[in-house]
């Protein structure tokens, strides 16, 4: 697996002694590396926005690991990026971190208007960006019969497409938002929570009734048929896909839409 070069290390002054030792980290550090206490990571399409957001973001009842930047002023040097290290693992912990996802649009609302210049990442054309739009344009009746509970749900923009993934727990203190993966484009409240509710099913990291728990959530079940749909157009779209996941998609989908049809009956 790819490590950060000598040249990528000295731009972020990463220190001669540490350089010996690396750590590999998990999924949460985007598979990256530990010098010290700074993880390098390889920068995804979003990488510098995510940095810029991260620098100064604040969320109430969370800690937000904080980008480096370099020697050059930038947040990435030769594809690769650098973040304060946190302790912490990812956790079976959905309920708090759907909570939490309500939380982190509303702290990324606010950035958008107090940080000067920010905007989301223009003409993305990963494999996210395209599963997010195919998911949003999707068509059919249980997406009709919920669409109209959007009505009361505000755009506050952008959201979170992988909290789950990105937030790690250690002991009793304040959960660690590692990294901000922005949706392609601004979406209702309540998608950032959905997406981690339907990933912890997808995973078998939470029961079914998370659906109830926050159903408060104004179009909550279109929320998730969409975020579903989302995981899905991932699976079918992402080289490292596999056919056990698109399977599990599958189940937690033809859940989503009984529970739509169990609602209208």
């Amino acid at each position: 697996m790819a490590q950060p070069d000598d040249l990528v290390l000295y731009a972020f002054r990463a220190p001669v002694k540490d350089a010996a030792r690396p750590e590999h980290m998990g999924y949460a550090w985007d598979n990256g590396w530990r010098y010290g206490d700074v993880v390098y990571s390889q920068a995804g399409p979003y990488a510098s926005w995510s940095a810029k957001v991260r620098e100064r973001l604040a969320v109430a009842g969370a800690r937000v690991a904080r980008p480096v930047l370099a020697t050059n002023g930038r947040h990435t040097v030769g594809g690769w990026k650098a973040t304060k290290f946190v302790e912490g693992q990812l956790a079976r912990r959905v309920d708090e971190t759907a909570q939490l996802g309500l939380r982190v649009e509303e702290a990324l609302a606010t950035a958008m208007v107090q940080f000067s210049g920010l905007i989301l990442p223009a003409q993305r054309d990963d494999v996210f960006a395209r599963a997010e739009l195919a998911a949003w344009e999707e068509t059919g009746e249980a997406y009709s019969a919920t669409e109209a509970e959007l009505a009361d749900a505000p755009v506050l923009g952008v959201g979170h497409a992988d909290l789950l993934a990105t937030t790690i727990f250690a002991g009793a203190n304040p959960p660690t938002i590692v990294d901000i993966v922005p949706t392609a484009a601004p979406r209702p409240r309540g998608y950032t929570t959905a997406l981690v509710c339907v990933d912890g099913l997808i995973n078998d990291a939470v029961d079914p009734g998370i659906c109830d728990r926050f159903a408060y959530i104004a179009g909550f079940d279109h929320l998730l048929l969409r975020a579903a749909a989302y995981r899905r157009h991932v699976n079918n779209l992402h080289p490292a896909a596999s056919a056990n996941t698109r399977a599990k998609i599958s189940e937690v989908e033809d859940l989503l839409v009984s529970r739509v049809s169990g609602t209208l009956a």
